[in-house]
């Protein structure tokens, strides 16, 4: 994992789980160097393949559907293991210095599981089957799917649908919220709610 800076973690089954997630990152974003003239980008990694690893890509169509905003992996086009590297390249050679908001599945403890963490700085994606995969993200944001063991894999395939959806709708909402936000208190013209 990256280095963890200003770190939220909630539950979504926490009233005010969407609310705590959109203020958390429109407080990690106005720390942002730049943040009215840099692009922001939203970078939902992972595959439908898995039930456990199809937060990302949920994430990825509810805003490429609800908001006016840059969002690289969903459903039609996931970001994984195989394509991670070329896609931020491509990112970085498409946008001068963006934001890149990482998000991801993860596996945890049992206690863990429906947690969801925001923080400053990067994340490192398929740890949790064995993927060496680069450091990516401004700001990282985390589903806890599953518990997670040796299996990997399995682990994410055994992943119940329902916890994915629910994580989906809190965190995708959070995001709208904070896009929401940033859009009437400022000139960024990245988003639209």
């Amino acid at each position: 994992m990256g280095k963890f800076i200003d770190k939220l973690t909630v539950n979504l089954n926490d009233a005010y789980a969407q609310e705590k997630i959109g203020h958390h990152l429109v407080r990690l974003l106005s720390r942002q160097d730049g943040l009215n003239i840099r692009p922001l980008v939203f970078l939902c990694i992972g595959s439908d393949r898995y039930t456990g690893d199809a937060l990302g890509p949920l994430i990825g169509s509810d805003l490429k559907e609800n908001i006016n905003c840059i969002v690289y992996g969903n459903l039609d086009y996931p970001v994984h293991a195989g394509n991670l590297v070329e896609t931020v390249s491509l990112i970085n050679h498409q946008y001068h210095h963006p934001i890149i908001i990482a998000i991801d599945a993860c596996l945890g403890k049992s206690t863990e599981i429906g947690n969801i963490e925001v923080w400053e700085g990067g994340l490192q994606a398929g740890i949790a089957v064995g993927n060496r995969l680069p450091c990516v993200g401004d700001i990282s944001i985390i589903g806890v799917v599953n518990s997670g063991g040796r299996l990997g894999y399995l682990d994410l395939q055994s992943t119940p649908l329902s916890i994915v959806m629910k994580l989906s709708r809190v965190i995708g909402n959070g995001l709208k919220d904070a896009a929401c936000v940033l859009e009437n208190s400022s000139n960024i013209n990245v988003l639209s709610c």
